[in-house]
């Protein structure tokens, strides 16, 4: 297994010319690969909103695999946010989100990734609630409680021209189980993966969103481990605390440092080696003013459990 730093942490450390481009050049992200190797981290997670990979140019996307591998560092993955390619978003915005991921899968053969983690979710105005309302619903807008068999063959259908365009580098397309999604149980992860029937299409459990997805989700996080490990390259970890509104029939979630929360974390990582996982851990969710700092509390945790035999 390789440890990996989530970028999507660092929006807020970008450069306001970086921000207009949409992405750091070199010189602003050598300090960042210089910390990685100083603490040990095995490379990134590139999320979109740190670096803009829809819109760089392809020669950006060369340098910047060039640049982490000549660190030593792998770009682990390209991360993708809530590209929803089905009911209930609009054909307009399912069609954008459609060639959004195709040029993710361009992206990651451009930088060198190995593959392509995507949560097929909606933004909150694409399907017009509220940021608040996507999180621990009774009756969340597109979830799999919600969705039809034809959003299943709607997703396959995208997935397989996708794996097709991945097939020459051998780029894997992972399923994030995400809320607001037909992916947000283990069940439907499943359900699309072998509609789908492409050896290339992988999972990330993503255990801190199986609690997002609905106010009292059905099994537990070890289910979800059990059940997706077989299918798992790419890990997203991230701890919480949920707490449970009865009156309202809602849940809301606070962060927790990743050995802290209501996941146990020890547990999980046995669960998912003896599942077959040997794949990419990124450290998501920073639980602090200072994701640096969090986020390597993480990786010291699991450094930790790795060498244990507990």
């Amino acid at each position: 297994m390789k440890i990996v730093f989530c970028t999507l942490t660092l929006s807020g450390y970008r450069s306001p010319e970086a921000a207009e481009r949409g992405y750091p050049q070199a010189e602003e992200r050598k300090p960042v690969w210089d910390w990685l190797v100083r603490h040990g981290f095995d490379g990134i997670d590139l999320g979109e909103t740190w670096f803009n990979f829809y819109d760089a140019p392809d020669e950006a996307l060369v340098e910047l695999g060039e640049e982490a591998r000549g660190h030593g560092l792998e770009i682990g993955g390209l991360t993708v946010l809530r590209k929803i390619i089905t009911w209930p978003a609009p054909e307009e915005v399912r069609a954008t989100n459609r060639g959004l991921l195709s040029r993710a899968v361009k992206a990651a053969q451009l930088a060198g990734a190995p593959l392509v983690n995507m949560s097929i979710s909606p933004q909150p105005w694409e399907v017009g609630v509220r940021e608040q309302d996507l999180r621990g619903q009774s009756d969340p807008v597109g979830s799999s409680m919600r969705a039809r068999d034809e959003d299943y063959e709607e997703a396959a259908g995208v997935l397989r021209s996708l794996a097709r365009e991945a097939e020459p580098e051998g780029t894997e397309l992972t399923l994030e189980l995400h809320q607001n999604s037909i992916v947000d149980t283990p069940e439907g992860m499943l359900r699309l993966i072998d509609l789908v029937g492409h050896p290339l299409i992988k999972a990330n459990p993503d255990l801190g969103n199986f609690y997002f997805a609905y106010a009292t989700p059905e099994g537990g996080w070890d289910d979800v481990c059990r059940m997706l490990a077989p299918h798992t390259n790419f890990w997203h970890v991230k701890n919480i605390q949920r707490i449970y509104f009865q009156e309202e029939d809602r849940a809301q979630h606070i962060n927790a440092p990743l050995g802290e929360g209501m996941i146990d974390y020890r547990r999980a990582l046995r669960i998912m080696r003896d599942g077959g996982f040997d794949g990419y851990i990124s450290i998501e969710l920073a639980t602090g003013a200072d994701p640096f700092n969090a986020i390597l509390s993480g990786k010291r945790y699991l450094d930790e459990m790795m060498r244990d035999e507990i």
